[in-house]
């Protein structure tokens, strides 16, 4: 059983930094096979507002649902489901380990999901889900968790930052509409590192 805060990941290396903004900007370019993950998902709206709520919604309940409470109110411990999520994490890749945070848009409607990289079977909670191979830009962010309208390192500002600052300029274009956050392992979860992944393909007449 693999324990959230005794995880391992490779260090993150090959980085770039792009001096942009106020604050320099880590990213690489990594191409990936697809990857099997575990999760739970929830409808969300087309709306960015509305849906930034709902995916915090789902994040507040994996953390906090079922978690056991001393007599203050004070939770003990991490919720029911969050524990067996995180006890189906079995990545093949030791960089894989950690929370998956996807946002999928598809006819049917936009969702989102919080997953594991996961080889074991579905279960009454966790449902299979298949992140396409991509060639993806990886951005390397550092408090997920992060009020947007107060921390400059909120995932939401990150996001922001990328679409202004380095996709026009980039000689990328997105190749999907999906969009991918894994969170890092670590002792403190309101400060946690985190990878923002962009499906991404060379403009026509780029060479590689």
């Amino acid at each position: 059983m693999l324990d959230w805060h005794k995880l391992s990941v490779a260090p993150l290396i090959s980085f770039k930094l792009i001096a942009k903004g106020v604050d320099e900007m880590q990213f690489k370019i990594v191409t990936r096979e697809a990857i099997r993950v575990l999760g739970v998902s929830v409808p969300i709206s087309k709306d960015s507002t509305k849906a930034y709520e709902e995916a915090e919604a789902l994040w507040e309940k994996i953390l906090t649902e079922g978690a056991p409470m001393d007599a203050d109110g004070i939770m003990l411990n991490l919720g029911t489901i969050w524990k067996e999520l995180n006890a189906a994490c079995e990545p093949t890749l030791p960089e894989l380990a950690g929370f998956f945070g996807i946002e999928i848009e598809h006819n049917e409607g936009n969702r989102y999901m919080i997953a594991v990289a996961s080889s074991q079977p579905e279960s009454v909670n966790l449902k299979e889900y298949i992140i396409s191979a991509h060639t993806w830009a990886m951005f390397l962010g550092k408090n997920f968790f992060a009020d947007e309208y107060s921390d400059a390192e909120s995932s939401i500002k990150l996001e922001e930052r990328i679409y202004t600052e380095w996709l026009p300029t980039s000689g990328y274009t997105l190749a999907d509409s999906l969009d991918v956050h894994l969170l890092h392992p670590t002792d403190n979860l309101e400060n946690t590192p985190f990878e923002q992944w962009l499906p991404v393909k060379k403009n026509s007449g780029m060479t590689v």
